[in-house]
């Protein structure tokens, strides 16, 4: 891998078919850290899994929550500092406004509400949201559910979804700017 002055990860999602992994493995500059504990820039460590729990698409990385929370406490034993640990899953936890996406019917439509807007439901991960009750990393990063764009705290930990309008073209990111073993601030972004 050539050296740069930066390091750039790139993990797949729960619906990209494991040819990518491949793919990304013929990078010069690219790292894909899934399913690894991985040094950032010898201040982080930062923790990724490109899983999600069981969706009605039955993608290519869906796993059940006991698979998913097993691979999660894999990697925490290779964690050795929480103050900093970045955790990088691309489910988000359960039961927050990172993972209210539309519910489905029997035909995968969205379900209307008496007022005809769409209904919408918790649809992230029970034990992605307890990992990080129990171990309060940094920061955690996710997407997979792209409607849910935003950010809350658990504890004191910092959870991010990013959301998504690929199919738009639409890139998006977050900057965030650390402060030692603190998160300083940070800014979305998209383009």
């Amino acid at each position: 891998m050539k050296k740069l002055d930066a390091q750039v990860f790139v993990m797949p999602g729960n619906d990209d078919e494991y040819f990518v992994d491949e793919e990304l493995a013929k990078s010069e500059y690219i790292i894909n850290p899934n399913e690894k504990a991985t040094a950032i820039m010898d201040q982080f460590e930062m923790l990724s899994l490109g899983y999600a729990n069981i969706t009605p698409w039955k993608c290519a990385r869906d796993i059940e929550e006991e698979e998913l929370y097993k691979k999660i406490e894999n990697l925490v034993n290779k964690i050795s500092n929480f103050e900093t640990a970045i955790f990088n899953v691309h489910v988000p936890p359960y039961g927050t406004s990172l993972d209210e996406a539309p519910e489905l019917d029997e035909n995968l439509k969205p379900k209307l509400g008496p007022s005809g807007r769409v209904m919408t439901k918790s649809v992230g991960s029970t034990s992605v949201r307890t990992a990080i009750e129990k171990y309060q990393p940094l920061l955690s990063l996710h997407g997979h559910v792209h409607e849910s764009k935003g950010f809350i705290k658990i504890g004191r930990t910092l959870c991010l979804n990013l959301g998504s309008e690929y199919t738009e073209g639409i890139l998006r990111g977050v900057l965030i700017q650390f402060d030692k073993n603190k998160i300083k601030d940070f800014l979305f972004t998209s383009g």
